[in-house]
């Protein structure tokens, strides 16, 4: 099935190639029809009869058969009658050469024939003597009329062309004598006439030439056409070879044209003949040769075969053959020339079937080009040796060139749609690319805050000077590449355009100032002296000071990195509304080749001729680009051996004033950074160990949930917090974590955002819904710093978050700060739910006084009963161990049952408890919850009825955890909870019960039916 498939679209090509040929052919024929002179009249023994034609309009004609010829004369310097014996016929058109010795070097002769034609008024006639004779004379009625150069001038090098002519003249008489005679200085071609010699009327001449001269005009103009817009596109940068040759093809394709036919380019350029007939052979092969090479170069992407160079080659020989041989070596040669013309276009024809039947889109056209090249080639042949009508046909050529043009243009829109689609890979490429370095600078800062982490950590426990120089070494070491991290981080804003400046107006000298004592340590030990020569009273400049810090530190360290000895001077000037600062060093200087890439990233000099190596070469480059977005410029002056200046502007502030924000977090940290970079941290142990010491606020063992996908990472932060009284639980992902916190209680969750299946944001989102940024702090890790990051952080529930690779102090601080806020919390709900408890009802107090009077007298083993249990309620209302976190159930039950007691004395049937609670339990619960709950069943839930109802007081004991439940059957509630809004005890209690066990308060209620508030405790 798949051969029969390939033979049908095989056929299919050659179908389409061959019906092309035909209908090329067709055009042919139709066009030679159209323009062929049909009229013919025979000449008989050297006259012709025009008498029964009309001659005076409309009028064109062959002269064809039987002309007088007299070889070896010139007869209108001889009388005809002393000639007549050397009078031949010769049947027009034919070559004279047979009326010639062989050994004869010139040919010469004269052509007469008589016209016969009705008397008519004097009328201007035309006749066109083809190529064939140069030079030669015409005369009429023994009048000269004109010719084609000198007859008596020696022509064996500066014959003229042989071109077809038109002579114009006046016939007066019905009887003329036509008088042509001429030279044959060209021994390698036949002589005589090998077209027909037309003749007609004045206007049908002009008529017949003027379309033959327009024709070719025409096609020329589109092929220059062709070749403009072929121009164009190379201009605009289409380097493409075969749009080279494309070019070339047209240009030698136009030479033929105008060589050919009327000849239209030697009736401007003047040219010997042995010239002209080179131009002609040269033109021919040339456009064969520029055909071929044009079709290797296409066929590089699919095969490339020899017969494609050789055949080139071979054209170049001949051509340069051509124009080095004497002129009778090409006409010895023509076989040459001629096998080279047919043999070329049929290359052609067979190598773009080869690449049509591949099924390459377009290469039709090729196909269609080689076919009419083909076409003309063999019609030109048959034309150079038989007798056809020398009327220029125009088609073959030009349907060609426009078939070439349709497929070279094709291939030109194809290759502009298809690099348009490379384009947007490549933008898709590059932005995977910029994607995987800030990807790989995030999951490289893990390893290295991993690395920071255990080292800041030992260092805080070690005591030998020998092993805190080492860690002190490794700090500084991840110090460095933190630093190089975010360069790249710096590198993919910037290139994504996603970097935003937060300008104000700043103090240069301020910042210079501070930012050249961070460097101060690493000029200790070397002899090069920091110098700040910008003036103190120079104008504030609009700047991002978090970036304008960063410009400093490169500018400077990169001054350092050159310098050995000397200096290192920073000044500025006002110049009109810019202030243009110098960074200059007396250094090694910058090489000039080196000046003009510098400023690319990762370019950099040769690290062995710099005092300090390492880096990426990219702090230039994020330089020019900061520079950039604040409307500045960045130059540089270099000298080898004397040193280099960089020099930057900044637009100068409309307001000169400092803005101080609440807030300089973002400067902070950028000077922490950098000055982490370059600090020794001699003093790293001390600050430590006396920021531990003022520490003193978390008093109880803290519970830490840390979540990381990283097992390393996790391991990290359990060991840098290895030292402090925490307990510190782990988590591998985002649902492990939500696993814990149901199971367990945490004073603070410690979570890095880029996580797999659940990142940081959506764990904090989960946690938000239970928990308040009170009852849970949220504490992220994250080695990105965009600011949308960070927004996202708080708005998904973060408390707070730090960077990574974080400082321990900074951790610990913050850790400590957001624990510290989490039990300030809880010791609030525990004195707030002490404080209520405190806070008896005016009426409840009264009521009971009033009842204990009431009885007395009465019922005094009740008021001592009621006495009892007023004092029991006021004692534990009273008690200081309502403040602690949880207290044994049997005294939180003590108290309730010293309440209902109360009331039941008080209301007497309306109020009943059944109590279904274990004998022994181990449970442990808020203080005052169980107290506030039955109350509000009391105060909310039976009493508001008549009748009262009852309260049922349920704890279950299951396999992991108590179950307590306080049920009423009174007035229940609808679409509310009775107090939710507007009792702080519920409330307090529900977020108590969240901090310490993760619970909430489930309440179920049905209108007339009663209400259930149940929550859930786990073991301990």
């Amino acid at each position: 099935m798949m051969k029969k498939k390939i033979l049908s679209k095989n056929f299919t090509i050659f179908l389409i190639a061959g019906l092309f040929f035909c209908f090329l052919t067709l055009i042919r024929f139709t066009w030679m029809n159209f323009t062929n002179i049909s009229t013919g009249i025979d000449a008989i023994q050297g006259t012709v009869n025009l008498r029964n034609i009309d001659t005076s309009h409309n009028f064109i004609i062959k002269l064809q058969k039987e002309w007088e010829f007299y070889p070896n004369i010139l007869l209108a310097s001889e009388n005809t009658q002393s000639v007549e014996q050397h009078k031949v016929y010769t049947n027009q058109p034919e070559s004279w050469d047979q009326y010639f010795q062989h050994n004869d070097e010139v040919h010469y002769g004269s052509y007469r024939l008589k016209i016969l034609k009705e008397h008519t008024a004097p009328q201007m006639y035309g006749i066109t003597i083809p190529e064939g004779l140069a030079p030669y004379e015409l005369y009429i009625d023994g009048q000269f009329i004109g010719g084609l150069g000198n007859l008596t001038a020696d022509y064996t090098q500066t014959a003229p062309i042989g071109r077809p002519v038109t002579h114009y003249f006046t016939l007066n008489t019905n009887e003329s004598e036509i008088i042509i005679q001429g030279v044959q200085t060209n021994p390698y071609v036949q002589g005589g006439f090998q077209k027909e010699i037309i003749f007609g009327d004045l206007h049908s001449m002009e008529q017949s030439k003027t379309f033959s001269i327009t024709t070719q005009m025409a096609v020329c103009l589109v092929f220059i056409f062709y070749l403009l817009f072929t121009i164009l596109l190379w201009i605009i940068g289409i380097r493409d070879k075969s749009l080279l040759y494309f070019a070339l093809i047209i240009v030698s394709t136009c030479v033929t044209v105008l060589v050919s036919s009327n000849k239209i380019l030697f009736s401007y350029i003047p040219i010997n003949w042995i010239w002209a007939n080179k131009l002609f052979y040269f033109s021919y092969i040339n456009n064969m040769m520029f055909f071929v090479l044009f079709l290797r170069e296409l066929m590089k992407e699919y095969a490339k075969p020899k017969i494609l160079t050789i055949v080139p080659l071979l054209c170049a020989t001949y051509l340069l053959f051509i124009v080095v041989t004497p002129i009778e070596y090409i006409f010895k040669t023509k076989m040459i020339f001629i096998i080279l013309f047919i043999v070329s276009p049929i290359i052609i024809t067979i190598f773009t079937l080869s690449i049509v039947i591949k099924g390459q889109k377009g290469v039709i056209f090729l196909l269609l080009t080689g076919t009419a090249v083909v076409t003309n080639s063999l019609f030109f042949s048959i034309r150079q040796n038989a007798t056809l009508p020398y009327s220029h046909y125009p088609f073959d050529l030009l349907i060609g060139i426009t078939a070439l043009s349709a497929f070279w243009f094709t291939r030109y829109f194809q290759s502009t749609l298809q690099t348009e689609k490379l384009s947007v890979k490549l933008q898709k490429e590059i932005s995977t690319k910029d994607d995987f370095l800030a990807n790989t600078s995030h999951e490289l800062r893990n390893p290295l805050h991993g690395m920071m982490s255990i080292a800041q950590t030992l260092l805080a426990k070690l005591e030998t000077k020998e092993d805190q120089s080492d860690l002190k070494l490794l700090v500084r070491i991840g110090n460095h590449m933190t630093h190089m991290l975010d360069d790249l981080l710096d590198l993919v804003k910037l290139k994504e355009k996603t970097l935003r400046l937060q300008p104000k107006p700043l103090n240069a000298y301020n910042l210079a100032s501070g930012v050249s004592n961070m460097f101060r340590f690493m000029l200790k030990g070397k002899p090069i002296e920091l110098i700040i020569r910008i003036p103190t009273n120079s104008p504030f400049v609009l700047a991002d000071e978090t970036r304008l810090i960063q410009i400093f530190a490169n500018l400077i360290h990169n001054a350092i990195k050159f310098t050995e000895q000397g200096s290192i001077t920073i000044d500025a000037e006002v110049v009109g509304k810019k202030l243009y600062i110098s960074v200059t060093d007396t250094g090694i200087g910058i090489e000039k080749d080196m000046q003009e890439r510098i400023f690319d990233p990762y370019e950099q000099v040769d690290s062995t001729m710099t005092s300090v190596s390492g880096g990426l070469g990219l702090g230039l480059s994020i330089c020019q680009e900061l520079i950039s977005l604040h409307g500045g410029t960045i130059s540089l002056t270099s000298t080898l051996g004397e040193g280099s200046s960089f020099t930057f502007s900044l637009p100068i502030a409309k307001t000169q004033t400092v803005e101080y924000s609440d807030s300089n977090t973002e400067m902070d940290t950028t000077l922490l950074k950098f000055t982490s970079l370059l600090n020794d941290l001699s003093q790293m142990k001390e600050s430590f160990a006396a920021s531990t010491e003022e520490t003193t606020l978390v008093t109880s063992q803290a519970r830490i949930l840390v979540v990381d996908d990283d097992a390393v990472n996790l391991q990290v932060l359990v060991n840098a917090f290895s030292t402090e009284p925490f307990e510190i639980e782990t988590a591998l992902s985002g649902t492990e974590a939500l696993r814990k916190l149901q199971e367990s209680s945490f004073d603070l969750v410690i979570s890095d955002i880029m996580m797999p299946h659940m990142s940081g944001y959506e764990l904090a989102k989960y946690i938000r819904e239970k928990f308040s940024i009170s009852e849970l702090p949220i504490l992220f890790l994250t080695a990105r710093q965009q600011s949308e990051d960070i927004r996202l952080a708080f708005l998904s529930g973060a408390n707070d978050y730090i960077r990574k690779p974080m400082e321990y102090m900074e951790l610990k601080s913050r850790v400590q700060a957001l624990i510290q806020m989490k039990q300030s919390s809880e010791e609030r709900l525990r004195i707030e739910a002490a404080w209520l408890q405190a806070q008896i009802q005016p009426h409840f107090f009264f009521n009971t006084l009033n009842s204990i009077i009431s009885l007395n007298g009465v019922d005094d083993e009740k008021m001592e009963e009621l006495l009892m249990a007023f004092s029991d309620y006021l004692q534990m209302s009273f008690d200081f161990q309502n403040v602690d976190l949880v207290v044994p159930i049997d005294y939180e039950l003590k108290l309730v049952r010293a309440y209902i007691a109360i009331e039941q004395i008080r209301f007497g049937d309306r109020i009943r408890v059944v109590w279904n609670i274990p004998n022994q339990m181990s449970l442990f619960v808020p203080p005052l919850s169980l107290q506030t709950l039955v109350e509000n069943a009391i105060q909310h839930g039976i009493l508001p009825r008549r009748e009262g109802g009852t309260v049922t007081i349920c704890i279950k004991e299951m396999e992991k955890l108590f179950t307590i439940a306080i049920s009423d059957n009174g007035v229940g509630f609808e679409h509310r909870i009775p107090g939710k809004k507007t009792s702080v005890g519920l409330v307090n209690t529900e977020q108590r019960l969240k901090q310490l066990f993760g619970v909430e308060l489930t309440i179920n209620s049905v209108i007339d039916q009663g209400t259930t508030i149940s929550f859930s405790i786990p073991k301990t």
